[in-house]
């Protein structure tokens, strides 16, 4: 009996290892002589994977369209665990090349609601947390929770978390921000940021208009106070750069702290 228990916790050992260490987008298919490995991209926008060789320490980089799958490897290895042990798959947003052209005058609207104010709490390029390549061109808007939140130009929305009611100063709440993510026809993404529990009144794959509403402001991860962090963000190398922007016909780097921002 021992020994059949020994057995059964092995193999559900061997099964939980295996589900831990292989991405969801990742996928074999076995065949007589080979096994495939393939990669599918669960997402509108253009993605691309990097395969580690871990034996050679080659990097191989592919692109993928929106809801691609794509047959990347064929090995004539059968252990799929051995194959994740010696290739490590890491997705990420966009192309794998940086974009070079972009609408740099396209005019974003303002997030949230016709006839509303909000003051600007953070601007660009401050020494409180909007600094370095993610950060240094994003807003901070004063909002209370529940507040409705409005998408600044037309898009596939491509993330949404919401699930988290937890929130605070320090940086260990950082992971815990609620958020919606949108990709937009220029290979450029806007994210909200922070918003309440479930606030999310859109889902992955919904196209949305400009000023259409998509979710609630709220006070969830690192954060001193209720409000809606936002940004332009494009794909670089080294994973998401903010932009400067128009935003409602004026210079994202006029948003300054204290000032209000009317949506007319």
């Amino acid at each position: 009996m021992l020994q059949r228990f020994n057995v059964i916790f092995c193999l559900l050992l061997f099964s939980y290892c295996y589900s831990q260490k292989k991405p969801s987008y990742v996928n074999f298919k076995l065949s007589k002589d080979t096994t495939t490995v393939v990669i599918s991209n669960y997402l509108a926008c253009p993605t691309h994977v990097k395969i580690l060789n871990t034996t050679t320490k080659k990097i191989q980089t592919i692109d993928l369209k929106g809801y691609e799958e794509k047959d990347i490897l064929r090995l004539s290895e059968k252990d799929t665990l051995a194959i994740l042990k010696n290739y490590k798959f890491k997705l990420r947003y966009g192309n794998s090349f940086p974009i070079k052209k972009y609408d740099t005058l396209y005019n974003y609207a303002l997030p949230f609601l016709k006839g509303k104010r909000y003051k600007i709490i953070q601007g660009h390029n401050t020494n409180f947390t909007h600094k370095g390549l993610f950060s240094k061109y994003a807003i901070d808007f004063r909002m209370n929770v529940g507040q409705t939140i409005c998408a600044m130009r037309d898009g596939v929305v491509i993330s949404v978390k919401e699930d988290s009611n937890r929130g605070g100063k320090g940086k260990k709440y950082y992971n815990d921000a609620n958020y919606i993510v949108i990709y937009h026809k220029d290979g450029l993404f806007t994210q909200y940021v922070h918003l309440k529990k479930d606030g999310a009144i859109v889902k992955r794959g919904d196209s949305v208009k400009k000023q259409q509403p998509i979710g609630y402001s709220g006070n969830t991860g690192m954060s001193t106070e209720p409000h809606l962090h936002f940004g332009v963000y494009k794909m670089t190398p080294k994973g998401f750069a903010s932009l400067p922007y128009l935003l409602d016909s004026i210079p994202s780097g006029k948003y300054i702290k204290g000032k209000h921002a009317y949506n007319n």
